[in-house]
């Protein structure tokens, strides 16, 4: 009878509520091994749900951000129009890699752009016109392929009106839109962030259309848990345009695109997006010193904006946008002295500078390059969500 209870260990069972409070305070690593075990601890550690409550437990002041770097890889015979599968080289590093600087092949086929990130997720395009835009999350290596729909577009569309003084855009009726010669379109720009009042994700598709006189651009929006795809506005933005050099960036339900003016190319405001309401704001950039939107990096610091000049002075400042309904206010929040520091050992709050960090030896010495950084490279903080868990 003793040997029988030694051979016949009794079953241990773990309820649900006390398996998720210890996997919430467990690491990535961790997790990759518990979901192999059961199925519904899969289903758990993979939803949206878990992620949120995880990612706000981390919280911290110097979240452990990682840096993923993007590259396309071919084999000799490999064509693309015969062939669905695309395969992806994803280097990712962090602060604690004993060689935080990193060198890669600039030769490499540039039609790849990462578009953003939010909670882990990154999403990306491969072809200059859009046709092909996946979402993937580096963590577990899953994605998932998401097809835009074409636009109609007006071929012609001759009107002048001024801007109303308070906006320095304007909606313009749908009906303006309703010609029989029309073109279609791919979107231009796209961003991915969060709902945060009903924790659900969308993608934010941006149409231009640059003519001489007008300067305009048409939102959809692709919400991922119904796959639905909707129009979110048409509108005039008359005296600037939008900085191709610089992708989207999401922080607190919100994602934001740097604008430049027409005729100076130099920046002008940030253009931003509730993704709850689904309506559009500018946004008055801080008083730095900045001219040029290659100098300016953007990126979510513990779900605030931070904006920089990362070129033009050796005294790096940090601004964060802090908003509290209705207004919105820039706040400095790091002064960080540039000539003191040693790229090859980062101090911690450096990290916090998000890509700048990265490549700050390669930005400071060539400026040429910055735009590449940032169109390959993207910070994100490690989850175990699957992309295609978030289609219902």
């Amino acid at each position: 009878m003793e040997n029988d209870k030694h051979n016949n260990p009794k079953t241990i069972f773990i309820p649900d509520d006390i398996a998720e409070g210890i996997f919430h305070h467990l690491p990535i690593k961790s997790l990759a091994r518990f979901k192999v075990l059961s199925k519904k601890w899969t289903s758990m550690i993979e939803s949206t749900y878990f992620s949120h409550k995880r990612l706000i437990r981390t919280g911290l002041p110097t979240p452990n951000m990682k840096f993923l770097h993007i590259s396309q890889h071919f084999t000799a015979n490999f064509v693309e129009e015969y062939s669905n599968s695309i395969t992806f080289l994803l280097e990712t590093f962090s602060r604690d890699d004993q060689n935080n600087r990193k060198t890669f092949d600039e030769s490499q086929n540039k039609t790849i752009q990462v578009l953003g990130s939010c909670d882990g997720l990154v999403l990306l395009r491969i072809h200059d016109d859009f046709r092909s835009i996946y979402l993937i999350n580096p963590t577990t290596k899953e994605h998932m392929k998401l097809s835009p729909e074409f636009m109609q577009w007006p071929f012609t569309l001759s009107y002048l009106t001024p801007a109303m003084a308070n906006k320095p855009w304007r909606q313009l009726s749908q009906s303006v839109l309703d010609y029989d010669i029309s073109v279609k379109r791919m979107p231009s720009l796209a961003g991915f962030g969060k709902d945060i009042v009903k924790k659900s994700y969308k993608v934010v598709l941006i149409y231009t259309r640059y003519e001489i006189h007008d300067h305009e651009f048409k939102a959809k929006v692709l919400s991922l848990d119904n796959g639905e795809q909707r129009d979110v506005g048409f509108y005039d933005i008359h005296h600037c345009i939008f900085c191709d050099e610089q992708t989207s960036v999401y922080a607190n339900g919100s994602l934001f695109w740097l604008t430049l003016k027409k005729l100076s190319q130099t920046s002008y405001q940030l253009l931003a997006i509730d993704l709850h309401t689904e309506e559009f704001r500018w946004i008055l950039l801080p008083e730095c010193d900045t001219k040029y939107a290659t100098n300016i990096e953007m990126w979510n610091l513990n779900e605030r904006l931070c904006l920089s000049d990362v070129l033009e002075s050796s005294n790096l400042v940090v601004w964060s946008l802090h908003q509290e309904y209705p207004t919105e206010k820039w706040e400095k929040i790091y002064s960080i002295k540039i000539d003191v520091i040693r790229t090859n050992q980062l101090h911690e709050k450096f990290w916090m500078l998000g890509l700048a960090a990265a490549y700050f030896s390669n930005i400071r010495n060539r400026q040429d390059q910055v735009s590449f950084f940032r169109q390959r490279t993207i910070s994100y903080l490690p989850t175990m969500i699957s992309p295609s868990n978030l289609m219902l």
